[in-house]
């Protein structure tokens, strides 16, 4: 596991921002109009006059898709945490439209899991570094991996993740009234890294059609065709997060933070296939070949927020709780996840 990381941390770190348009699109037929009328869909369908634009969102949402998964919040952990959850992410406009019914959407998605852990410095005996207390220090561990070609007909679907944070408690928390009804977190600063990877491999296209009048002219990519889409990010944010816990059962926590991303989004086409018409017969050919890729923007300010129930809470920390945390960051960027944390 060791190795992989590292090799997929060193190809990110490599390829960040990269840009390389290849993408091929030709349609023959013995049709002017048929010509015409399916490159228009097909490059409707994945995207092609705006590939570019298509792969960076798909790069800016693989990079929010995991924030805030290797990490808690308010659980108020005084000697370990663990936990695990589950989310996704788009970018760009929905109203440009999410769903594709052949090819590729119109804006970047993204999906990861996240199994962490967490061990708070607070019972070690450890020197201070000057103004540093490493006892108000929490270093945390995460890791995902998946890899499925039967979720779905005709797709294989792999996710990684790995990541390592540390969060120091710079400002103490108190308790607000000194009955427990209140309890404030502090304020905490956050950092690390999260390296990540997503692929998904359409192995056969479904049919493309176009029409004109009473006239259909379909695409069908071989069965030997595909069409790859991969996103890698290797993330580093910079938070600063507080936290509240109401009558011990409901938290709240907040942040605010800038996250220096790097990595790209790819996509590698090999789709061949015949071209049919009806009534009027055509005969054919079209193909999407090639590939293409794109990075993240770079640097992005992110805002996150989330509810945690406490469904087993002590007095100073909360041994069962389950969590959602939503996130939302500069140029239209939006991941959610959720998942449950135990704490002592």
């Amino acid at each position: 596991m060791r190795k992989n990381t590292l090799l997929l941390l060193i190809s990110t770190l490599l390829s960040a921002n990269a840009v390389s348009a290849g993408i091929s699109l030709n349609v023959t037929t013995n049709d002017t109009t048929a010509d015409a009328l399916l490159k228009a869909e097909i490059e409707k369908q994945f995207q092609v006059p705006k590939m570019g634009d298509f792969l960076k969102s798909m790069a800016n949402a693989q990079a929010i898709a995991s924030k805030g998964q290797g990490v808690s919040y308010a659980t108020e952990q005084s000697l370990f945490v663990v936990g695990g959850g589950f989310g996704a992410s788009l970018s760009g406009d929905p109203s440009t439209g999410f769903s594709s019914s052949s090819g590729l959407p119109g804006v970047g998605f993204g999906a990861q899991g996240s199994i962490m852990a967490g061990m708070s410095l607070s019972k070690l005996p450890l020197p201070a570094l000057g103004p540093i207390d490493l006892k108000r220090l929490t270093v945390f561990v995460n890791y995902f991996g998946i890899s499925n070609d039967s979720l779905v007909s005709n797709l294989t679907v792999k996710a990684n993740t790995f990541g390592m944070h540390a969060q120091y408690k710079f400002l103490e928390g108190k308790n607000v009234g000194g009955i427990g009804i209140l309890n404030w977190g502090g304020l905490a600063f956050t950092t690390g890294f999260n390296v990540s990877s997503n692929s998904v491999t359409y192995k056969v296209g479904q049919s493309i059609t176009a029409n004109s009048g009473s006239q259909t002219y379909t695409w069908t990519p071989s069965s030997g065709s595909s069409l790859t889409l991969e996103a890698n990010s290797f993330s580093i944010p910079l938070e600063v997060s507080t936290s509240a816990r109401l009558l011990y059962v409901l938290s709240v926590f907040a942040g605010v933070g800038v996250d220096i991303n790097f990595g790209k989004a790819s996509v590698s086409s090999t789709l061949n296939g015949p071209v049919t018409g009806s009534p009027v017969a055509v005969t054919g050919t079209a193909s999407l070949t090639g590939s293409e890729e794109q990075g993240p923007s770079f640097g992005q300010m992110r805002f996150f927020a989330g509810p945690q129930l406490n469904l087993v809470p002590l007095k100073n920390t909360n041994l069962l709780s389950i969590y959602a945390q939503g996130n939302v960051s500069t140029g239209g960027n939006y991941g959610v996840h959720a998942g449950a944390r135990i704490a002592w």
